[in-house]
């Protein structure tokens, strides 16, 4: 089934919307958030050229796409930057299924912005879950990706799936500084595992480490904005502290975290 059936919704009077990380906000955050609908309404070209907006934003993989809503277009106007700016109000239909339906649908070009008629036969329903989303379902440990806003956002809603997993192990994990390419690697071990430790990061934002508490001295929070976290080896959570940090001493020797990243030792 297709979802302009599901809405039961005319296709010629909507433009779909495929929301991607533009480099700068990823729009699955935003809408986690709460800030979606108005991040949507800056746009840099008149690209709602019709009366309604079907949002999708991408999840999980590149061919999924979580339903944020139906738009109405009620204005436009240029900005003095040249963007546009929108005026829109979320729409009766599908409010129900906002945040737990997905739809398949797999791009073939770079346009993110559709004349839904064109398309419409292939949004095909993939999957509606019964609650709406907070949080993306964890997949994997070796999916862990977390942006520094993710990162807050994860400890704001403490999403079951992630917290029962990242409680569950000990392990090595790897911060990135996106703005440099320099790394810290850092361990958790001991009780709530990787949920506990990144909650450190969360609350502090250098989890009481020489080489960030510094960055945080100079700089404060804001250093922090583009920030990624990963795992990058798990063990048992009851694997003995020594263990754990003798697998995290190897990795900071295969990335050179000392020499070149934000590890002090």
């Amino acid at each position: 089934m297709n979802v302009f059936d599901l809405l039961n919704i005319p296709p010629k009077d909507f433009k779909v919307h495929f929301a991607v990380f533009n480099g700068i906000d990823d729009p699955l955050d935003l809408y986690f958030k709460g800030e979606f609908k108005e991040w949507q309404e800056t746009q840099n070209n008149r690209n709602f050229q019709r009366k309604n907006i079907l949002g999708l934003i991408r999840y999980q993989r590149n061919d999924l796409w979580l339903f944020s809503g139906v738009y109405e277009v009620i204005n436009v106007s240029p900005l003095p930057n040249g963007q546009f700016k929108y005026v829109s109000k979320l729409a009766d239909y599908g409010q129900e299924l906002i945040g737990r339906l997905i739809l398949q649908y797999k791009i073939t070009s770079r346009a993110m912005y559709r004349n839904a008629e064109t398309i419409s036969e292939l949004l095909q329903l993939y999957e509606i879950k019964p609650t709406p989303l907070s949080f993306s379902d964890f997949t994997s440990y070796k999916d862990v990706l977390l942006s520094r806003p993710q990162l807050e956002v994860m400890f704001q809603q403490e999403p079951p799936s992630w917290k029962a997993a990242l409680s569950s192990v000990a392990g090595v994990y790897l911060q990135t500084d996106l703005s440099n390419g320099k790394h810290y690697v850092g361990s958790a071990y001991g009780l709530g595992g990787f949920w506990q430790r990144w909650r450190d990061y969360s609350n502090s934002y250098h989890g009481g480490n020489l080489g960030l508490k510094e960055i945080f001295k100079q700089n404060g929070g804001l250093a922090f904005h583009g920030f990624q976290y990963s795992i990058l080896e798990t063990v048992d959570i009851d694997t003995p502290k020594e263990e754990v940090i003798a697998i995290e001493n190897r990795w900071k020797r295969q990335l050179q975290s000392i020499k070149f990243g934000y590890n002090e030792n």
